[in-house]
C-alpha cells in the first residue's frame, strides 16, 4: 500500500501539471492576499485520499496548501486523538466501544471536539473471476441475500442451486473462496453495516459461530472474521484485488471500493436493489442511492452527525445501489456544550479560515469530476449537512447560503434544488430482475431471442457487470464442469494478470481530463477571502 499511495500523490502532482500543459492554462499566479492562507495537514482514510490530493493540488495554486498523509482511518483517528493533525480523513466514524467482532476500544471518549463532514462517496462493489471454458463470465448479477450466505459461508459452490436462480444459468462445480480483509477496512464496515441489516437473524448467527459468547445484536465491524469456510484474509485493498485476478484467484469473490474493480479490469456483481432492478455500483446509482442518506442531528446520541444508510437500503428508486456509503472529514468543532477542538488547530491561526475554505471548495465545485477518479458526487442531502458543520470550526468564515447554494457548482443539484433524480439515466428494461441473460431491448421494451440463438447486441443485452472500461464484449455460449450450458456474457483473459496497473496510473490518466481548475476557482477564492 505504500508504493500505491507513493504513486498516488505523485501522479496527481505530474497529472496535474500534464493536465494544465495538455489543455494549453497556465497555472494562475497566487493572488494578492495568498498569505493570509495557514497552510493546514491531515491524515486518514487511503480510499478518499486520491480526491482529496486532487482537491488539495487545485486551490494550492491559489495559496491555500492542504497537506494529507493517507495512513489509513484508524491511524488517522488515532492521529486527531493524539493532537497530531489539524483535520482527519476516516470512512468510519469514532469507534464507540461496540465493536466486539473486531476488539476495537472507545476512541476520544470526549477528549476533543469535532464534527463529521462528507467528503467522498462510492459503492462497495463484489469484484470476482469465474472462469468457464478458458473465459471470465461477466455479467453475474445477485441477490443480496445470496451475497450474505456467500460472506457467512452458508453458500460454498458457483453451481449451487441459489445462485443459478439468482443468475438465470448454472455455473461450473466450482469451490466459493470469500476474499475478506484482514486489516481494519472502511469497507468492511460498510459491508458489515448493510448486512446487519439485511438479515439481522443470519448475520446474528454468523456472529455467534465465528465468536461464541458474543453479545447480541452483532455489531458492524471494520475487522471482518476470517475462521469460516474457504475465506482469504489479504491486507489492504490492492492485495484483495491482487487475489482476486490472480490465475489461482478462480472461484474468488472479494469486497472493495468500485475503484479498484475499475483499475484490474474485473467485473463486479450486479446487485437487486428493492426496486426490483439489477444494479451497478456506477458514479449515477450511488449518487441516486445517497439522496436518501440521512444525518444523525441529534446532539444526546452516540451517533451524533454519523450517517444514517437505514433508507438507502430499502430505496426503491430502480437506479439505485443498495451499498452506497459516505467518507467522513473529521473536523475541529467549537460549540456550546462540546469539548474544545485539539490545540493543534489553534496555532498558528488562520486555520480555521484554510480548512471552512477548502470544505466549501470540495462540498461544491471540486465534485464536478469526482467520478473520473472512482468516486460518486456527493448529493444535495449530504453537501447540506457538511456545509452545516463549517459554521462550528474555530474561525471559519461563512461559506455558501443554504437556502439557496448560489455559486455551488455541484453537479447533483442547481440553486439548492436537487436536479439529479430527474437527470439520471434510467436502467435498461433487461436489467430488470426476471429477465433473461440474453435478453435485448426491442422498441423500447425487453425481448428475448428465439431459442438456439444468442444476440451479439451488447449495447442493449442484459446486466453486464464488466468493470473493464474500453474492452469489447460479446455474448457466446461456454459449457461449465458440470456439463449444463453456461451462456452470459464474456471476454478473453489476457495472457498473465501478474501484472497489475497501480490504480495511481489509472488516476494520473484520468487527471489529465479532470485536473484543470476551473477560471472561477480564483475569483471564487479571492470572494472568499473578502468575506
Amino acid at each position: 500500500m505504500t508504493t500505491l499511495r507513493t504513486l498516488a500523490r505523485h501522479a496527481v502532482r505530474i497529472g496535474a501539471a500534464a493536465g494544465l500543459a495538455a489543455l494549453g492554462l497556465a497555472v494562475a499566479p497566487q493572488p494578492a492576499g495568498a498569505s493570509t492562507y495557514t497552510s493546514i495537514s491531515g491524515s486518514g482514510s487511503s480510499w478518499a485520499s486520491v480526491a482529496l490530493d486532487q482537491w488539495s493540488a487545485n486551490v494550492r495554486q491559489n495559496g491555500l496548501v492542504v497537506n494529507y498523509n493517507p495512513d489509513g482511518s484508524a491511524a488517522g483517528r488515532q492521529d486527531y486523538i493524539n493532537n497530531q493533525v489539524d483535520y482527519t480523513g476516516s470512512d468510519p466514524p469514532f469507534r464507540n466501544g461496540q465493536d466486539e467482532l473486531g476488539g476495537t476500544g472507545t476512541e476520544n471518549s470526549g477528549k476533543y471536539g469535532f464534527s463529521y463532514v462528507p467528503d467522498t462517496a462510492g459503492g462497495t462493489a463484489f469484484m470476482y473471476h469465474i472462469t468457464v471454458a478458458g473465459h471470465l463470465i461477466t455479467n453475474l448479477r445477485l441477490h443480496p441475500l445470496t451475497i450474505m450466505k456467500i460472506f457467512t459461508g452458508s453458500i460454498t459452490n458457483w453451481d449451487d442451486k441459489t445462485i443459478t436462480h439468482d443468475y438465470g444459468a448454472q455455473l461450473p462445480s466450482l469451490p466459493i473462496t470469500p476474499v475478506v480483509r484482514s486489516d481494519g477496512s472502511g469497507a468492511t464496515y460498510f459491508l458489515t453495516r448493510w448486512m446487519s441489516h439485511v438479515s439481522p437473524s443470519l448475520w446474528n448467527k454468523f456472529c455467534q459461530r465465528v465468536h461464541p459468547g458474543i453479545k447480541l445484536p452483532c455489531p458492524q465491524t471494520e475487522f471482518y472474521p476470517e475462521n469460516f469456510p474457504n475465506a482469504k484474509a489479504e491486507n489492504g485493498s490492492t492485495n484483495v484485488a491482487n487475489y482476486i485476478t490472480s490465475s489461482y484467484g478462480n472461484g474468488a469473490i472479494g469486497y472493495d471500493e468500485y475503484a479498484y474493480a475499475l483499475n484490474s479490469h474485473y467485473p463486479v456483481v450486479a446487485v437487486a436493489n428493492p426496486g426490483g432492478y439489477w444494479s451497478l455500483p456506477t458514479a449515477s446509482n450511488v449518487a441516486v442511492a445517497l439522496t436518501r442518506a440521512k444525518i444523525n442531528e441529534d446532539p444526546h446520541s452516540l451517533n451524533f452527525l454519523q450517517q444514517d444508510l437505514d433508507s438507502v437500503y430499502t430505496f426503491r428508486d430502480p437506479r439505485s445501489y443498495p451499498l452506497s456509503s459516505y467518507s467522513y472529514l473529521i473536523v475541529p468543532r467549537q460549540a456550546k456544550g462540546s469539548p474544545a477542538p485539539p490545540p493543534v488547530f489553534s496555532s498558528p491561526s488562520g486555520k480555521g479560515r484554510s480548512l471552512s475554505t477548502y470544505i466549501d471548495y470540495f462540498l461544491c465545485a471540486g465534485q464536478a469530476h469526482i467520478a473520473e477518479l472512482g468516486y460518486s458526487p456527493l448529493p444535495l442531502n449530504l453537501v447540506k449537512g457538511g456545509l452545516l458543520q463549517t459554521k462550528f470550526i474555530p474561525g471559519a468564515i461563512a461559506g455558501p447560503n443554504l437556502s439557496t447554494l448560489a455559486g455551488c457548482a455541484n453537479p447533483t443539484f442547481t440553486n439548492g434544488v436537487l436536479t439529479l433524480l430527474r437527470d439520471a439515466k434510467q436502467p435498461s428494461p433487461c436489467m430488470k430482475v426476471g429477465e433473461a441473460l440474453n435478453c435485448v431491448v426491442k422498441n423500447g421494451k425487453a425481448t428475448t431471442p428465439g431459442s438456439g440463438g444468442s444476440s451479439n447486441n451488447s449495447k442493449n443485452a442484459g446486466p453486464t457487470a464488466s468493470a473493464a472500461a474500453g474492452t469489447t464484449i460479446t455474448n457466446t455460449t461456454g459449457t461449465g464442469a458440470t456439463g449444463g450450458q453456461v451462456t452470459g456474457q464474456v471476454i478473453n483473459l489476457a495472457a498473465s494478470q501478474s501484472s497489475q496497473v497501480p490504480l495511481a496510473v489509472v488516476t494520473a490518466l484520468a487527471i489529465l481530463a479532470a485536473v484543470a481548475t476551473p477560471p472561477a476557482l480564483a475569483a471564487w477564492l479571492r470572494r472568499r477571502r473578502r468575506a
